[in-house]
């Protein structure tokens, strides 16, 4: 069976199938077409990516994550967008890591489990995409059209590829255009974009459990990109429409996720994302890890401890016992991360740099991460829903399955 392409969020996608021929362990060998929505487009995250049309329309984002899979059902029509439905199904340590299936049976049954749960009205969904094999890079290439910049992007970009351009799908977000001068000081128009690649199978496991879970995927967004939308745009069903404390006003701000298995920095500005790295290996689980390494304990007495105050030192101050001492080398190579990253940003882009730091994930409750990453930043470092008297819409495991339903039309 021939692949059909899968449009990959707010900008089309260059190069990408879906796979359709194989069905995961545990389906019942049929499978729902993925439906093809030529005019959708997927990494573009701007302001203008919201737009609401005459029919109400039923859309559901969906999200595989490393500890569950999660779904936002948004109804949007002529007065807006309204959170309906939404739902989590936990999902075993191992089934997937760092945004790649490995174990695609649990994955079917939890998607299947969700779905009867909520009942959501469709079946057609738009997939966040987060794994470690996306690249994200600011480029300046000659000027040319978005109809010729979307014809020849692959060609352009193959060398800059950790992996043949036929295995990658490939998308880019526009920052507009300017003019450089050259080695001989002729000036030179350019347009200026954001390439976004990912290897196809790490979409294509993705959309092989959605298929084997009689779910037909119509688009992709990176999950970073979703959530920057989700932060800036309120829907009413949320408390985030009665006046949330969510910086958009911020002119640029930096998100850091702080998942099991993966840190994604996005630097974003009003007018959409600007930069973004996942890094695999530097999540929540890196210091669970190195207390059960260190210290002998069980992954559920590690989980305990980590979550307790006082495990990381204050700022400045030496480490007093085992605990501390292997917490703080691990969240010190976290925050030496997203240090890196934001210097690397910074370096490409020095007009957006970043006002504040927002914190979000289930790793980044951990007492002490925010005070560390503050000291090491030089900016301010808010928790997202630390205060109990903000409003700050969705809970954060919810951001990028609501931000996928408010991208563009499919």
């Amino acid at each position: 069976m021939n692949p059909r392409p899968l449009p990959m969020g707010a900008t089309r996608c260059v190069s990408g199938r879906t796979p359709r021929g194989s069905a995961a362990p545990g389906d019942d060998g049929r499978q729902d077409g993925a439906r093809t929505a030529g005019h959708d487009r997927l990494a573009r995250g701007g302001t203008d990516d919201v737009e609401v049309t005459a029919v109400a329309r039923t859309v559901v984002g969906l999200e595989i994550g490393t500890d569950a899979v999660r779904a936002v059902e948004v109804r949007r029509s002529r007065r807006g967008a309204t959170v309906r439905r939404s739902g989590r199904v936990p999902l075993p340590r191992g089934a997937v890591d760092a945004g790649q299936v490995r174990e695609p049976a649990p994955v079917v049954a939890a998607l299947r489990q969700l779905w009867a749960e909520q009942k959501f009205g469709t079946r057609d969904v738009r997939l966040a995409v987060g794994s470690a094999s996306v690249l994200v890079r600011r480029l300046e290439l000659d000027w040319m059209s978005e109809e010729d910049l979307r014809r020849s992007l692959r060609f352009q970009v193959a060398d800059l590829l950790p992996v043949p351009v036929d295995d990658a799908n490939l998308d880019h977000v526009p920052l507009g255009e300017g003019e450089v001068v050259d080695e001989v000081g002729r000036a030179r128009r350019v347009s200026r974009i954001l390439l976004v690649a990912t290897a196809k199978e790490s979409v294509d496991g993705l959309v092989r459990c959605a298929h084997a879970a009689r779910l037909s995927p119509v688009a992709a967004d990176l999950s970073a990109f979703a959530a920057l939308r989700a932060l800036r745009d309120p829907v009413a069903g949320t408390p985030a429409e009665a006046g949330s404390t969510t910086p958009p006003s911020v002119p640029t701000l930096a998100v850091v996720d702080v998942g099991a298995n993966t840190v994604t920095v996005t630097v974003g500005a009003p007018a959409g994302p600007r930069f973004v790295r996942v890094a695999a290996g530097l999540g929540g689980d890196l210091v669970t890890r190195a207390l059960v390494e260190h210290t002998g304990r069980s992954w559920a007495e590690a989980e305990e401890v980590k979550a307790e105050p006082g495990l990381l030192p204050p700022v400045g101050a030496h480490p007093t016992g085992r605990d501390q001492t292997v917490a703080l080398e691990a969240v010190t190579r976290m925050v030496g991360e997203v240090r890196a990253t934001l210097d690397f940003s910074l370096q490409n882009d020095p007009a957006h740099t970043p006002a504040s730091l927002l914190l979000t994930g289930g790793g980044s409750r951990m007492p002490g991460l925010a005070d560390h990453l503050a000291a090491a930043l030089r900016v301010p470092v808010a928790v997202r829903g630390a205060d109990p008297g903000s409003r700050d819409g969705v809970p954060d495991h919810l951001l990028a399955p609501l931000g996928l339903c408010l991208g563009s039309a499919a």
